[in-house]
């Protein structure tokens, strides 16, 4: 029995000798900016797309899904609506669109809005709306942004700041 207690008692001093050394390093990780966002923030969106897709060849398929919501983005705010919504459209998995509602209707408002459609746009921000939560709270704001700005380029609807 004291041999017992004896190996218990050693592996526990040794596991919260573990925790003790790994809890005093930073559990995050400062995420560093990608050129292609640099060049976007500047409002270079026609070297942003260039560099994204150099970044979107260099990788693979590695996070593909999200790049190409970001060339999406990029197109849009370039006012290209049409290849923006292709994009788009390859962003988002079948899987993606079935199992997670509220990314299906804020990727649906979006394109709504992209493609002049006010009355969808307004039915998938309410909604998301009525299911608000904390995780899709930037995604809610946005759209609300993007109906109230219908009138507005993308870029501009996109950036207003409604709240």
């Amino acid at each position: 029995m004291r041999i017992i207690l004896f190996s218990f008692l050693t592996l526990f001093i040794i596991a919260i000798s573990f925790a003790q050394v790994n809890m005093s390093e930073p559990s995050c990780k400062v995420r560093v900016m990608q050129k292609w966002e640099l060049l976007s923030q500047e409002g270079k969106f026609d070297e942003a797309i260039i560099e994204l897709n150099r970044h979107i060849d260099s990788t693979g398929n590695k996070s593909k899904h999200q790049n190409y919501w970001h060339l999406g983005q990029l197109y849009a705010f370039n006012n290209d609506y049409d290849t923006a919504v292709q994009y788009m459209k390859k962003s988002t998995s079948i899987f993606d669109l079935m199992f997670d509602k509220y990314w299906r209707l804020y990727y649906k408002g979006t394109i709504a809005f992209l493609q002049r459609d006010k009355e969808k746009l307004q039915k998938y921000y309410l909604k998301l709306l009525q299911h608000n939560s904390a995780y899709y709270e930037r995604n809610t704001k946005t759209l609300e942004s993007l109906y109230l700005n219908f009138d507005e380029q993308y870029f501009d609807a996109y950036f207003f700041k409604s709240h």
